[in-house]
């Protein structure tokens, strides 16, 4: 997503409020997304091997806690 314009500005993304709410409810920090990844990609030895970060479950666990956590991200 594209958090910035080129003049440094938050986009128009940013600011709808929809946006925000559905983003900080699913998104996750990169860095806690690679090291989930990265370790599993590197060991994996089989081809057309599918590695599911956001499962149904857990997006399903996310949105029914949404109410406990606010603006983790945005």
């Amino acid at each position: 997503f594209i958090t910035k314009g080129p003049d440094g500005k938050p986009s128009d993304v940013i600011k709808d409020e929809k946006f925000r709410k559905l983003f900080n409810i699913l998104a996750d920090k990169p860095e806690t997304v690679a090291g989930f990844f990265v370790p599993r990609m590197l060991s994996n030895t089989k081809n057309n091997k599918q590695i599911a970060w956001l499962t149904t479950p857990k997006a399903a666990w996310r949105f029914t806690t949404a109410a406990l956590r606010k603006d983790r991200l945005l």
